[in-house]
């Protein structure tokens, strides 16, 4: 390597010039993985135009590597001039790249996707190869940064990617693509004189809590005296409706299975009969019998019945009792053996009005569709869900979740969130405010809104507005609908909306996709103890599976393993190169990779250093190497774990014919 030349080319200059006046020990190439990759050294004036070049921005071209560079420091001392020279590998002018656009929102991309957004085009000669699978990953609000930001990102999202550039290609790696194994070893005292280890455990972290997003939700509250639609008795033989009414008149949150778990206590106490009473009963003989369609005992039923609704023998009235719990939830779930909780509320002052089946179904649908062709036209716009000003432009969800705004009902803008807002239904039961959702079940990417069983609209893609088409034009993935939503269609009255005048205003709180929680590497605890550390957040992961997924490859669950090695060889390490590392005296053998090297290609003295990775076989071979020179030492009576004598500390003829050299 010594015969190569070094050559200097100035800026906005066509002329290369070779450099002979550099000092031999001062030049070196020092390279860390997805860190720093430079060339420096120190030259004297000899009053060549290549020593006149060694300015800022000229290129140095060594062994095929271009370098550009980036710092000179001139000094003068005993009559000689001398320049201290630090040059940048040529792909660090990937940062003179600007991507001032910007992608808005959260976007699932590939390290490849990235790249393109930034490179495309470049009048730099950059281009890019990735090795490697990479799942899509979301970043929010992509752009409006430097090709150099760019790489920063694609390690940040992607942990375990390398970035190596190959001249003025930028290769990105998966790790398993990266170190290879070539045969290669170092053995000390054979091809290097020092080895040393720097074991840590100060940066082990392997507890944190996970914090995951927000969104703003706007709640409508309805204050004053006022009369409601909804079905307050048994209709059709079941007290579903009721049940799904209390809920909505009493703002308790409930689910499918709560609403058969509630049914199926009233079909087991009562029958379903609203005057039964139990006299043979333990309750009964305490003088309390139990009464009514769930079999309230009296103390219980007056604790929590809601005024004005305060007869014991009406469903109505204990269905509202029930929600009046703060436990009301469990204590359905839990088979409503001992009802628990505190009281919520003593009166309702909204007022329901048994309305049956009376109202005009298609009214509440004929207003659903009127709605949602008004924004016919309107551009589609990604990420555009601006509930002040919609005709600005919406995308998908923006579209749909505008619509169910419009009627009192808060959905999120956002497809995977919009998921648990309805329940599935069949392709056969849609109907006017249905969602249709493309995609599976949590990585849903479109919805359309159902005009009636035939008929959706939506807002289709950038460059295009919102449309009508038939659902068989672009056949969704699977249906679901909204209990709201739904009792609006068949009802003709907006979620909330009155029969008499009323006050209305809306309530905005923030709220998290997911509760934040606690993330651990049980494994690590159990070995080093709990070492906690701070949250972890993410702006862009919006379902807990998914950011406990991600948050665990951020744990440090392990000391950090330093291993640096003084090489007796004068030739550039490759990078990447999974290495046989092997110690004799501290009966330690163990692969690693080399993740950084400072190598001196023309000193005669100075030696090359190697950096070597850490993983957790390196670990556990260091610690199998430990406690064997500890088993060692205390068989043997020694007070010395570095005994050099008690074995070969060199390789055999055969061991160099089967590792290779």
């Amino acid at each position: 390597m010594i015969n190569k030349p070094v050559l200097v080319q100035a800026i906005n200059s066509s002329s290369v010039d070779r450099l002979m006046s550099f000092l031999p020990d001062s030049f070196n190439i020092g390279w860390q993985m997805n860190s720093d990759f430079q060339l420096t050294f120190t030259a004297f004036n000899d009053g060549t135009p290549a020593f006149n070049n060694l300015t800022i921005e000229s290129t140095i071209k060594f062994d095929d590597t271009e370098y550009v560079i980036k710092q000179v420091t001139p000094d003068h001392s005993q009559g000689i001039e001398t320049v201290n020279v630090t040059a940048t590998h040529i792909y660090n002018e990937v940062s003179r790249i600007f991507q001032r656009s910007v992608k808005k929102g959260d976007v699932d991309y590939t390290p490849s996707d990235i790249l393109e957004y930034f490179l495309k085009g470049n009048k730099f000669g950059f281009s890019y190869e990735v090795i490697g699978t990479f799942a899509k990953q979301k970043v929010t609000d992509l752009g409006n940064c430097s090709g150099k930001d760019a790489l920063s990102k694609i390690v940040e999202v992607w942990p375990d990617s390398i970035i190596y550039p190959n001249g003025r290609k930028i290769v990105v790696y998966t790790k398993d693509k990266f170190f290879k194994d070539n045969g290669h070893r170092i053995d000390y005292l054979n091809s290097a004189t020092e080895v040393s280890f720097e074991y840590d455990s100060t940066e082990i972290i392997n507890q944190v809590r996970a914090v995951g997003p927000t969104y703003e939700k706007k709640t409508k509250v309805v204050t004053g005296t006022t009369s409601l639609d909804g079905v307050t008795t048994k209709k059709d033989g079941s007290w579903e409706a009721a049940i799904r009414y209390g809920a909505v008149v009493t703002n308790s949150k409930i689910d499918d299975k709560f609403v058969q778990a509630f049914l199926y206590i009233i079909q087991r106490e009562s029958r379903g009969q609203e005057n039964v009473v139990n006299y043979t009963d333990s309750n009964a003989a305490a003088g309390h019998p139990s009464k009514g369609i769930v079999q309230f005992i009296d103390i219980t039923f007056n604790n929590y019945a809601i005024k004005p609704y305060t007869n014991m023998l009406k469903g109505w009235d204990q269905i509202l009792a029930v929600y009046n719990s703060t436990n009301y939830y469990n204590n359905i779930i839990n088979g409503w053996g001992n009802p628990s909780g505190s009281r919520r509320m003593d009166s309702l002052k909204i007022t329901p009005s048994d309305s049956g089946s009376s109202s005009s179904s298609s009214g509440g649908a004929a207003k659903v569709i009127a709605d949602a062709k008004k924004y016919l036209g309107v551009p589609y716009v990604w990420g555009g869900h601006n509930k002040s000003n919609p005709r600005a432009g919406m995308d998908c969800s923006g579209f749909v979740s505008q619509v169910y705004h419009d009627f009192g009902i808060e959905i999120p803008a956002y497809t995977v969130s919009m998921e648990s807002y309805g329940k599935q239904i069949s392709r056969s039961q849609v109907q006017t405010g249905d969602m249709l959702f493309y995609g599976p079940h949590g990585a849903t990417h479109h919805i359309a809104l159902a005009l009636d069983n035939k008929t959706m609209i939506f807002e289709p893609q950038p460059g295009e507005s919102c449309k009508i088409e038939p659902i068989s034009y672009y056949p969704p993935s699977w249906y679901a609908r909204n209990d709201k939503m739904a009792k609006i269609v068949a009802g003709g009255a907006s979620a909330g909306s009155s029969s008499t005048s009323e006050k209305t205003s809306y309530k905005t709180s923030t709220e998290s996709y997911f509760k934040p929680f606690i993330v651990q590497d049980d494994a690590s605890i159990k070995k080093w103890g709990i070492h906690p550390g701070g949250d972890i957040t993410s702006e862009t992961i919006k379902k807990a599976d998914q950011m406990k997924k991600w948050v665990l490859t951020q744990l440090k669950p392990d000391p950090t393993l330093s291993v640096t090695v003084t090489s007796t060889s004068r030739s550039l390490p490759i990078a990447g190169d999974m290495v046989r590392l092997e110690i004799r005296p501290k009966q330690f053998v163990t692969n690693m990779g080399i993740v950084g090297y400072t190598v001196y290609p023309f000193s005669k003295t100075a030696s090359t250093t190697i950096t070597l990775n850490q993983n957790a076989k390196t670990i556990i071979d260091y610690e199998k190497a430990h406690y064997k020179n500890l088993q060692t030492s205390q068989s043997a009576g020694q007070t010395s774990a570095t005994n050099t004598d008690s074995g070969q500390e060199t390789w055999t003829k055969e061991e160099v014919s089967q590792f290779g050299a």
